[in-house]
C-alpha cells in the first residue's frame, strides 16, 4: 500500500479513483470525489487573480493523454476548496506528476495523478522575511523553486512503492500503508527541511541548495564541525560541491592525495562509514588517518549519496579533536536531503560544474603531454593549444581531448 496521494482519471478527466493518502492530503471524502469532474472538485480560487493551477494542469494532462509520455509539473501553487469553511480555499503548493495509463494494445485510457504536498515548505517561505508574501507574486526564486523540488524527490523516494499501478485506488476504503517512519521522525525531517530553505534564502549570492545543507547540517548536529559534498567519479577527478570551511576541504583533499580514506570508502562501497575515534590502531586508512590526525580531526561520518542504482557522491562530516561516542542523531537523514538535492540538480548547475572541472583536468593533461614529448614549457603548450583550438574553431577541451586521443600529438616544428 503506497502512502503517496493519487487520483485515477479517465480521458475525460473525471475522478475514476481516489487513494486514501489523497483524501487526507486534500481534506475531501471518497463520496464527494469519485466520478466528478476534476476541475468541479477542484477549481482555481477566485480570490487568487493570478492563479494558473486549472490552466497549468489541463495542458498537462492535455499532453500525456495526447502522446502518452509522463509529465513532471515542477512545482505548482495550486489552493483547494476548504471542506469545513464552504466558498473558502485553502493555500496549497504541490509538485505534480502525471503519467499515461494504457490497455493492452497501448491506446492512453487514462492518466494517473500523483502529487506532493510541499506546502508547508512553501508557507515557511512565504513568511520568512516576517512580511507574509511570497517572492515573485506568489512564486519562489529559481533558488528555492530547487529547495522545494529537492523536497518532492526527496519524499517521494522515501515512500514504499508498489507496483506500476498504485494499490489502493479503487473504491476499497483500505488505510494506508507506512514506510516505517514515525510522526516524529517525519516532523523532525520537515524541520530540518526548513532550516535549510531559510538558510537558501538568507544565505549570500551565488550559494546554493547544498552549501545550505552543509550549513543546516553543522548548525543543527552536535559534533560536526565541518561538512563536505563532493561529487565521486571513477577516475582521479572529484568535484566538491560544497563545503562549509577551509579546514573541511583540506581535509576531503588528504583522501585523495593519499588514496584512501572514509569518504572515497563510502562511494566504492555505497555505504555509510562510521568512525567516532579516527586515532585508534585499527583504522582502515594509515596515510589517511596520520595525516588528518596532524591537523585535528577526530572523528568521521561518511555517507553515500546514491539513486536506485548507482552511487554519485558523498557527504561526509568532520569532527574537530577528541573522538566521538557515536555520529550525530541526525546525520542520516541529512545525507537523505543532500542525495535529494545532489539528484534534483544533477541536471543543471552541478553538471556544468562536474564538466568544467573534468575540461579543467583535461586540458592541464594535454599540456603536460605536450611539454614532456615536445621539451617545450607549459605556457608554450598552452598557447599552442588555444592558437590550434581557434583555428579549429574548437571549445579548448575538446581539442584538449583530441590532442590526448592521438599521442604523441604532431605538432608543426
Amino acid at each position: 500500500m503506497t502512502t503517496a496521494p493519487y487520483l485515477l482519471l479517465d480521458t475525460g478527466l473525471h475522478i475514476r479513483g481516489v487513494n486514501p493518502a489523497y483524501l487526507r492530503a486534500t481534506g475531501r471524502s471518497r463520496e464527494e470525489l469519485t466520478g466528478a469532474f476534476l476541475f468541479d472538485a477542484f477549481p482555481d480560487n477566485p480570490e487568487d487573480t493570478d492563479s494558473t493551477g486549472v490552466h497549468n494542469l489541463t495542458t498537462s494532462l492535455e499532453r500525456v493523454l495526447r502522446h502518452g509520455t509522463p509529465h513532471d509539473m515542477g512545482i505548482q501553487r495550486y489552493d483547494i476548496p476548504e471542506s469545513r469553511a464552504p466558498g473558502g480555499f485553502r493555500v496549497k503548493a504541490w509538485s505534480p506528476v502525471n503519467s499515461p495509463l494504457t490497455d493492452g494494445d497501448g491506446r492512453v485510457v487514462g492518466v494517473l495523478h500523483h502529487v506532493e504536498d510541499i506546502t508547508t515548505v512553501y508557507e515557511s517561505l512565504r513568511h520568512a522575511d516576517g512580511s507574509g508574501t511570497a517572492d515573485g507574486a506568489g512564486q519562489p526564486t529559481a533558488l528555492l523553486r530547487d529547495v522545494m523540488l529537492a523536497l518532492a524527490f526527496h519524499q517521494r523516494a522515501a515512500r514504499l512503492t508498489g507496483p506500476a499501478a498504485p494499490v489502493g485506488l479503487s473504491g476499497a476504503g483500505a488505510g494506508a500503508g507506512t514506510n516505517g517512519t514515525s510522526a516524529a521522525g517525519l516532523a523532525r525531517r520537515d524541520a530540518l527541511w526548513h532550516g535549510i530553505a531559510h538558510a537558501t534564502r538568507q544565505g549570500p549570492p551565488g550559494r546554493g541548495c547544498l552549501a545550505a545543507v552543509c550549513d543546516c547540517a553543522v548548525r543543527e548536529l552536535p559534533g560536526a564541525d565541518a561538512a563536505v559534498i563532493t561529487l565521486q567519479g571513477d577516475g582521479a577527478q572529484s568535484v566538491q560541491l560544497a563545503t562549509t570551511s577551509q579546514w573541511g576541504q583540506r581535509v576531503e583533499e588528504l583522501q585523495w592525495i593519499t588514496g584512501c580514506g572514509p569518504s572515497l570508502t563510502a562511494f566504492v562501497t555505497g555505504e555509510p562509514v562510521l568512525v567516532p575515534q579516527l586515532d585508534q590502531p585499527s583504522t582502515r586508512w594509515p596515510l589517511f588517518t596520520d595525516a588528518a590526525c596532524r591537523i585535528g580531526v577526530g572523528a568521521a561520518f561518511a555517507y553515500p549519496l546514491s539513486t536506485a542504482s548507482t552511487t554519485v557522491g558523498t557527504l561526509t562530516l568532520y569532527h574537530r579533536g577528541r573522538g566521538l561516542a557515536k555520529p550525530p542523531a541526525d546525520a542520516e537523514v541529512f545525507a537523505q536531503i543532500a542525495a535529494a538535492v545532489l539528484l534534483a540538480d544533477l541536471e543543471g548547475d552541478i553538471t556544468a560544474r562536474a564538466r568544467a572541472t573534468a575540461d579543467r583536468g583535461d586540458i592541464n593533461t594535454a599540456i603536460g603531454v605536450l611539454a614532456a614529448t615536445q621539451q617545450i614549457s607549459t605556457n608554450d603548450a598552452l598557447a599552442w593549444l588555444r592558437t590550434m583550438a581557434r583555428n579549429k574553431s574548437m571549445p579548448l577541451a575538446d581539442f584538449a581531448r583530441e590532442v590526448l586521443a592521438r599521442r604523441p600529438p604532431e605538432m608543426p616544428s
